[in-house]
C-alpha cells in the first residue's frame, strides 16, 4: 500500500490537527478518536484527490467528521430528553391509569410506524435513532436526497396524526370531547 499525499499531510499535522480538534470538540480524547477515524477514513482512499492545499483539505475533512459527530450526539441527547420526559415524571404524575394509557398509546404509535412502506420506516430510523444526516440516508441507500425527506416527512405526518387520533379517542373515552389538556 502506497502512502498517499494526505496520509503524508496527516503524519506531518497530526499534533495540529489533534489540537484543532480539540478545540473543536472540547475533549482530547474525543479529539483522538475523530482523528483516528479520520486516519481509517484516509488509509481506505486509494488515490488522491486533486486538491491545491492538502493541508486545508484534510483540516476539513476532520472539521466536518468532527460536525457529525457534534450532530449525532445532539440527536442522542435529544432523543434521550423526551424520553426522559415521559419517563421521568413527578410520583403525582405515575398513577397506574396514566402507565396504561402510555401503554396503550405506544402501542398505537408503533403500529402506525409498522404500517409505514418498508423504506419509509427504514429512512425514520437512520435519522431518528441512527441520527444520520438526510445526505447521509440517501448515500447509504442508494436514493435521492429528495426522497429521504419525503419519506422523513411522511413517517412524521403519520406519527403525529396516529398519536393525535389516539389523544382525541381517549378524551372522547372520558368524556373530555376531545379538549384534553397535555
Amino acid at each position: 500500500m502506497r502512502e498517499t499525499l494526505l496520509l503524508r499531510t496527516y503524519h506531518e499535522y497530526e499534533w495540529e490537527l489533534l489540537s484543532f480538534l480539540g478545540r473543536r470538540l472540547g475533549s482530547r480524547t474525543l479529539a483522538a478518536d475523530i482523528a483516528h477515524d479520520l486516519y481509517v477514513k484516509l488509509l481506505r482512499t486509494e488515490d488522491d484527490p486533486a486538491v491545491r492545499d492538502s493541508r486545508a483539505y484534510l483540516f476539513t475533512m476532520a472539521a466536518n467528521l468532527a460536525l457529525d459527530h457534534l450532530r449525532v450526539e445532539k440527536r442522542r441527547r435529544e432523543i434521550l430528553a423526551e424520553g426522559d420526559s415521559l419517563v421521568w415524571r413527578t410520583s403525582e404524575d405515575l398513577t397506574p391509569e396514566r402507565h396504561v394509557m402510555a401503554k396503550a398509546e405506544l402501542a398505537h404509535v408503533e403500529a402506525a410506524v409498522t404500517a409505514l412502506p418498508k423504506r419509509c420506516r427504514r429512512v425514520f430510523h437512520m435519522s431518528r435513532f441512527e441520527g444520520l444526516s438526510q445526505p447521509e440516508i440517501a448515500a447509504r441507500l442508494g436514493i435521492g436526497v429528495t426522497t429521504v425527506y419525503k419519506d422523513l416527512k411522511h413517517a412524521v405526518d403519520t406519527l403525529v396524526k396516529a398519536r393525535r387520533r389516539f389523544r382525541e379517542g381517549a378524551a372522547e373515552k372520558n368524556g373530555d370531547g376531545g379538549h384534553r389538556s397535555g
